[in-house]
């Protein structure tokens, strides 16, 4: 199995793992990491601009599938800061109808969430110091 495929691999399942678990606790409620994933376009003009690390975390999958380690790796340093933006944040959105609640802490879910992103970019960075680019 070539690097970059494992690289992917882990990336994925670490994202994948993080859908599971709670991500925000608010005032007598949790939000779950794949709630959160459904409803966070939905505030992107306000303090859920910090979604936008999702689809930045896929595009850089992406161009590590092509091979494109370089463009991976700024795609992917992209998705860790706007996931780390999310910390700046004082309420979420808590239903479809745009009920916001003020947010308590972070779940196991949001860190696994910028632990995707972070292996994603850590990955792309062993990728690119390798000597043997060719399996990239």
């Amino acid at each position: 199995m070539k690097r970059s495929q494992i690289v992917i691999i882990v990336s994925l399942a670490i994202f994948i793992i993080s859908l599971t678990q709670t991500a925000v606790y608010t005032k007598g409620n949790e939000m779950h990491a794949f709630a959160c994933f459904l409803l966070g376009w939905m505030d992107l003009f306000g303090e859920g601009v910090a979604w936008l690390a999702n689809p930045l975390f896929f595009i850089a999958l992406f161009f590590l599938l092509l091979k494109q380690v370089k463009i991976s790796t700024v795609f992917s340093f992209l998705a860790i800061c706007m996931s780390l933006y999310y910390l700046s944040a004082e309420s979420i959105t808590v239903d479809e109808a745009g009920h916001k609640s003020p947010i308590v802490s972070y779940g196991l879910g949001y860190y696994l969430w910028i632990a995707s992103g972070l292996s994603l970019f850590i990955g792309n960075l062993i990728l690119l110091r390798s000597p043997l680019k060719v399996q990239a």
